[in-house]
This record gives structure tokens, sequence and C-alpha cells, in this order.
């Protein structure tokens, strides 16, 4: 299945997207990132900000049923380091274009968001966040994505206010586009969020 996102080329980027830039920006040229140094597998996913009809958009993935990890969960494009990745922004881009079509060029990486241990599965993920920098399609790979879930960053800040400061892994629940955000996708999206908001 192909998913439009954005159609041409504008010549400068959205005020409401290049006012997130400015804040993601800043939050990493300020922020020290915890690094989790458990021997667990690292594994990466992308946090991908886009234009779409003036709303700067995220997108997530619910996972097929049939995978062994996280099956039929909601998630963010990403997985396993492999060893021909350089790193794992590299490790974020190509597991999201494996996943949903998207080629690594479309992306501007920003920065890396705070490690998180999912014990649970034995990996350790750090979360990527980028932006678009050309329009794109996404093609999901149905060998592993259900379905693509295109969510207004809006939508997430709103919800995320409504949830305890201190809520856990589990009760970390994101309402999302007629789906259930929580786990270590909860955790990465509520660090995201504060990297928006916080200064």
């Amino acid at each position: 299945m192909s998913l439009p996102v954005s159609t041409g080329d504008p010549p400068r980027e959205h005020p409401e997207l290049a006012d997130l830039r400015a804040r993601l920006v800043a939050h990493f040229a300020r922020h020290e990132r915890v690094v989790v140094t458990a021997d667990d597998r690292p594994a990466a996913v992308l946090l991908l900000v886009f234009e779409r009809d003036g709303v700067p958009c995220l997108l997530l993935t619910k996972r097929s049923a049939d995978l062994v990890h996280h099956p039929g969960q909601v998630s963010l494009p990403g997985g396993s380091m492999d060893p021909g990745d350089t790193d794992l922004a590299a490790t974020a881009l190509r597991e999201t274009w494996e996943e949903v079509g998207i080629p690594p060029e479309a992306v501007d990486v920003l920065g890396m968001l705070d490690d998180v241990h999912v014990w649970v599965s034995g990996f350790v993920l750090t979360p990527v966040v980028g932006i678009a920098r050309i329009p794109f399609a996404v093609t999901i790979n149905p060998a592993e994505i259900e379905r693509a879930m295109l969510v207004p960053v809006a939508s997430v800040v709103d919800h995320d206010a409504l949830l305890p400061v201190d809520a856990g892994r589990r009760d970390l629940r994101y309402p999302l586009d007629g789906e259930d955000v929580w786990g270590a996708t909860g955790l990465v999206l509520r660090a995201f969020v504060r990297a928006l908001t916080a200064g």
C-alpha cells in the first residue's frame, strides 16, 4: 500500500515545522544524552517529523501480528542494529526504509533521545529524531507492518498533558489514531514531548 504524505516541493519549511525543528535543535544542543551500557542488543527507532497539510506529524506503525517481537503493537519504525550499519542513526534509517519505504536521503537527522532499556525483549533502544527534508510516500512492507499511522504532533503533546508525571512503562498510554500506544514506544513519545517542551 502506498500512502502519499506530501506532494510538491515547497520553497521553504512550513513555519510550524520550522519552529518545531528549532526547539528540537535547541534541546539537543543543551541536553546530555543518557546512554545505557547494558550488554543487550542495540536497536534504534526513528521519530520522523514531517508536514502534512500544514500540520507537523509523526509517523508510527502498527506491527504485523506475525512478528516475533511485539506483534500487533504500535511502534516507531526501527529494529536491531546490523553489522553493516555505521551507527544507530543508520540503523533507524535503514529499518525505516525497509518497513515503510522512506529512503534515508529523505530524512534530516537532528539528534538522539535518551536510551531506553527494553529488558523484556533484550534490547537497548536508541530513539533517533529526524525531519523529512523532501516530500515522500509511505509504502508499507506487509511482512512487517500492518498499517502506517500519521499522527499530529499536537495530539501527542495534548495526550501527554493528561498523563501522570510519574507514569511508569505500563501506565504511559497514548490513545492515538484508534490505537493504544504504550510500553517502550510510550516512553519514547514522552521523551520526545519533553524535548519539545523543555525550556
